[in-house]
């Protein structure tokens, strides 16, 4: 059995939610950025002696080796949305080749992209091209920069994503459902999936089992057998996780 989870949000949370006792798992500059509950980090390392577990995440792989999970960093994790594989620690190259063969389609679209996202007064954050593999930018106002994207590019083989006032724009295939796809073809299993936010939407669909934080998703209907926050409890993720797992030893 895989667990594939996102991560921001769904597994760890930012400063926002600090309290005296909760972990840092990510540092940056001497700034400590992300953290854990001591329940769920209790909860992630008995969890992971139990399945295989594999972060999948938008984050660079850069943002993403920041991380130092309690019980130790995992063998596999998806970074880039599903654009790279990393296998401990180090960049899957077959992964990689079938992405590309998804990117490059996409890459004069992009490239439009960024140049009119860098033209516009409302984008306040260097517009990066994330790991050659999607375009990524702030804007005061998200909505509006998207809606102008779209109707002024219209562009066929990139989607548009906003998260706060984050901005991206990402290949159409390059997503988390694929990389289901892909690890569910490589690794066999049955699989649960957890997330938040509309990046995670083809990742709990194509999922056996789906856990859906409090967020972008509430409300819908994703997976054959689903799960779905209704308060905001940092450890929901994994505490359902471990009563999915325990449910399915006793039936056993």
């Amino acid at each position: 059995m895989l667990f594939l989870s996102d991560l921001d949000r769904t597994l760890i949370f930012s400063y926002k939610r600090l309290s005296e006792d909760n972990l840092c798992v990510e540092e940056k500059d001497g700034k400590k950025l992300s953290f854990m509950t001591p329940r769920s980090a209790e909860l992630l390392c008995k969890i992971a002696e139990r399945v295989m577990f594999i972060p999948v995440t938008t984050r660079s792989i850069e943002q993403y080796e920041r991380i130092k999970f309690p019980c130790g960093n995992p063998c596999f994790a998806v970074c880039d949305n599903g654009g790279n594989l990393l296998v401990n620690g180090i960049p899957d190259p077959l992964w990689r080749k079938m992405a590309m063969e998804y990117i490059l389609p996409a890459m004069a679209e992009m490239e439009r992209i960024k140049s009119f996202w860098e033209s516009l007064e409302e984008t306040y954050f260097e517009v990066r091209f994330v790991d050659d593999t999607f375009i990524f930018t702030k804007s005061h106002t998200p909505l509006e920069t998207l809606r102008l994207t779209a109707e002024k590019l219209c562009p066929e083989r990139v989607e548009l994503f906003d998260n706060g006032d984050k901005i991206y724009a990402v290949p159409k295939e390059i997503n988390k459902g694929a990389a289901v796809s892909l690890l569910r073809e490589r690794m066999g299993g049955e699989i649960i999936a957890a997330g938040d936010s509309l990046f995670d939407r083809e990742m709990l669909q194509k999922a056996d089992i789906a856990v859906i934080k409090q967020g972008e998703l509430s409300g819908e209907s994703l997976a054959p057998i689903q799960y779905a926050e209704e308060g905001d409890d940092p450890d929901y993720t994994l505490e359902t996780v471990k009563k999915i797992l325990d449910e399915k030893e006793n039936v056993i």
